[in-house]
């Protein structure tokens, strides 16, 4: 294979026409082959904006022209398990935006169908990323507040604006509608889920979930809370909701000798341990490149995805048993 990756994206909306399409014009070692999207405004859109790249109508031609080795899968939840099976089975590399799948055994044809192909299946987990994240990850990992026994992680806002955060041409509403894969646990749930696995790194045995349609729409939920227990009795609290008009630190971490807090996507971070008289002021650790990077290598072949085939099954088991503790009241085990 090339140095220099052939990148085709399938589903031009915002986020692939925005954050895909600069990861992927910004580096050496990708190239935009080609875009594929049903919608007219959107093919046009792409045309304008790309006039290197060859434009799609026909997922079926895209996947064919020899240009594109590396799908990006950017398209409402609903078809990604699909359109990724789809482009593995025509021996393309594949990289799906989040949720990876809307189930668990959704993410597990997606990912045997990569292994059975031997092409990457990878995930877009930006937000374990995000600065404050990495930052207080890497004070974890140094010890420097003890043992893990709790973590809240919370995401507030409020607003139509989540609603509506589509694109003309297409259906801007369709983060609200169930037969998209809309609502807050499908949207927020695979970021800060992940993030919590990963900072835990260690057995999650039980999950206690709350997933209520309350304001902005009848059929998804736009509020989401869910309690998580760990092997060996560190939990962590999860909650993501559009109905907090005013803001809520998103990161409280509790150990046993100290504690950090984290206001906000590239906000404060502060950490105050025993022996400590003030709190100190973590800088955010910027790493976003290390995805696109890893994404790119492990297609070449030099290495394996850092978002292993196990955490995207965990995080997608993590989604399943979210859904059946809220339906039914009762705690999931997943022991």
């Amino acid at each position: 294979m090339s140095d220099v990756i052939g990148v085709g994206i399938v589903g031009y909306g915002k986020v692939g026409a925005g954050a895909h399409r600069r990861w992927v014009t910004g580096r050496e070692g990708a190239r935009l082959a080609a875009v594929c999207d049903a919608t007219p405004v959107r093919r046009d859109a792409a045309r304008e904006e790309n006039p290197g790249a060859a434009t799609y109508e026909s997922y079926e031609e895209f996947l064919a022209d020899p240009n594109v080795q590396l799908v990006v899968v950017t398209t409402p939840p609903n078809s990604h398990c699909n359109l990724a099976i789809q482009a593995a089975e025509a021996g393309r590399h594949v990289f799906v935006d989040k949720p990876f799948a809307m189930t668990g055994d959704e993410a597990g044809r997606m990912l045997d169908a990569a292994a059975q192909h031997g092409v990457v299946m990878h995930c877009h987990q930006s937000r374990r990323y995000d600065g404050e994240y990495r930052a207080l990850v890497e004070a974890v990992r140094a010890g420097r507040i003890g043992e893990l026994v709790h973590v809240r992680r919370v995401w507030s806002q409020y607003g139509m604006g989540w609603a509506t955060w589509g694109i003309e041409g297409f259906n801007p509403t369709w983060r609200v509608q169930r037969s998209y894969g809309g609502g807050m646990v499908y949207d927020y749930a695979p970021h800060l889920g992940d993030q919590v696995l990963r900072l835990m790194d260690r057995p999650l045995e039980t999950v206690f979930a709350d997933a209520r349609s309350v304001k902005f729409s009848e059929e998804v939920d736009d509020h989401f809370s869910c309690l998580l227990r760990f092997q060996g009795g560190a939990t962590a609290y999860v909650e993501s909701s559009n109905l907090n008009r005013l803001p809520a630190p998103h990161w409280y971490v509790a150990g046993t000798e100290g504690c950090i807090t984290a206001e906000k996507v590239g906000g404060p971070i502060q950490l105050l341990a025993e022996g400590m008289t003030e709190p100190e002021t973590l800088q955010p650790v910027n790493a976003l490149d290390e995805l696109y990077d890893n994404l790119l290598a492990a297609c070449r072949g030099e290495t394996e995805p850092n978002v292993t085939p196990d955490q995207l099954r965990a995080s997608s088991g993590l989604i399943d048993a979210i859904f059946e503790s809220a339906r039914t009241g009762q705690a999931v085990s997943l022991g």
